[in-house]
């Protein structure tokens, strides 16, 4: 396998929430951006049309990896969610001699807002390791001018992030073997080292599901991963090659 070009940027905001979509009553959030939302944040940088972001940056022209650099912290907000509905309205909030201090008596059901308790990260930080089969001289450039088509958002456009170029370098593909990954890993992709843990060793090790890839009628196929909730290294014997960027071991999503 030849090395391949890798661009390199801080991701990182106040604020950030990469909704799970089976969590119903609460909104809860990945701890990570997926790469449906990685996509989504480059297809923004770029001006790619919504309609056009699956094809673009399917799992052919598109690889990323997942590097948390910052403690994954959450806080709970309860926000306020409400349905409006174009037409119907049959009241009016005119105030006039008769009505002031008048409480309206008909509110249409689309008007009443529902609370929903939603997670949220707290200074999420994570490095972003991209190579893109089109367009990569572009992206490069318009992350080191910071000349974005659409303004980056950590996963909610409530939520904006900031971009920090890092470098554009090769990427060196390394044997299968044991290594200290620095990314996100598939769980397929790896075996974790056991006897290289121990309790005097600080780590919270989270095996979980997230998007892989998606369609633009917004259909998502899933991949398992393994990624450590603190900003350090995880020790796995990697059934697929990984990848040497500068002193790190990558593996892509």
């Amino acid at each position: 396998m030849d090395s391949i070009p890798v661009l390199s940027f801080k991701y990182f905001g106040k604020y950030g929430h990469f909704r799970k979509p089976y969590s119903n009553v609460s909104s809860l959030s990945y701890p990570f951006p997926p790469r449906t939302a990685i996509a989504g944040l480059l297809g923004a940088i770029l001006g790619v049309p919504k309609g056009e972001i699956a094809e673009h940056f399917n799992e052919h022209k598109l690889r990323v990896a997942v590097e948390i650099i910052s403690a994954i912290k959450t806080t709970t907000h309860v926000t306020n969610f409400r349905q409006d509905s174009s037409g119907g309205i049959e009241y009016s909030l005119r105030q006039t001699k008769k009505n002031i201090g008048k409480v309206l008596k008909k509110i249409p059901e689309w008007n009443m807002a529902t609370q929903i308790p939603m997670e949220l990260l707290r200074y999420p930080s994570y490095i972003l390791y991209i190579n893109l089969k089109d367009n990569m001289q572009e992206l490069v450039s318009r992350i080191r001018t910071e000349r974005y088509v659409y303004t980056p958002c950590m996963g909610l456009s409530e939520f904006l992030a900031e971009l920090e170029y890092l470098s554009f370098d090769n990427a060196k593909p390394l044997d299968i073997g044991e290594y200290e990954i620095s990314s996100v890993i598939g769980k397929e992709d790896c075996s974790l080292s056991i006897d290289k843990l121990s309790a005097k060793m600080d780590h919270q090790i989270l095996e979980l599901k997230a998007p892989y890839l998606g369609t633009t009628d917004r259909r998502f196929t899933y991949k398992r991963y393994l990624l450590n909730m603190l900003p350090k290294s995880l020790p796995v014997r990697m059934n697929t090659c990984p990848y040497q960027y500068d002193d790190k071991v990558i593996s892509f999503l």
